[in-house]
């Protein structure tokens, strides 16, 4: 839960005795499940991915963590004519497993596409994996199982 997910709570709640329990509920939530998270942001042109950073840590909600890893690469450059940074993925999970992938194949039309994938998960470092190849898909049609891919980072925060 987020800053902005409290807020859009308490403007629901109509009377005051209902957003101070509320906030009593709230209180009981330690900071570090408020403000934690992840986020992949990806560097593209013309479909193509050229660069990937992410953001991963407790102390992170998942939006301050797209904003930072969305900083690096508009800092190294990436956000120019014809090319641009795009969120990826992200999560609100205050420990998770973090799995990144990169394939690089031929596309129909002959050209060679590098594509990335992220993916998060609470219980394991394979079901992170799993999650990273369905955002791989998601992202990158032309992809297909048989181009293969490498794991770039397999991680916990």
């Amino acid at each position: 839960m987020n800053v902005g997910n409290i807020s859009n709570l308490l403007k629901r709640v109509s009377d005051k005795t209902g957003r101070l329990m509320l906030l009593a509920l709230l209180s009981a939530v330690p900071v570090q499940e408020i403000l934690a998270g992840a986020s992949c942001v990806v560097a593209k042109r013309l479909g193509n991915s050229l660069a990937i950073e992410w953001v991963a840590s407790p102390q992170e909600s998942a939006e301050s963590a797209l904003r930072k890893a969305e900083g690096k690469l508009i800092d190294q450059g990436y956000r120019t004519k014809g090319q641009d940074v795009h969120a990826q993925a992200a999560t609100e999970l205050s420990n998770a497993y973090m799995v990144i992938i990169k394939t690089e194949y031929t596309t129909a039309t002959g050209r060679t596409r590098t594509s990335y994938g992220c993916g998060y998960s609470a219980r394991s470092e394979n079901q992170a994996g799993q999650a990273a190849l369905y955002d791989l898909q998601n992202y990158s049609w032309g992809w297909k199982p048989e181009y293969g891919y490498e794991v770039v980072e397999s991680f916990r925060y």
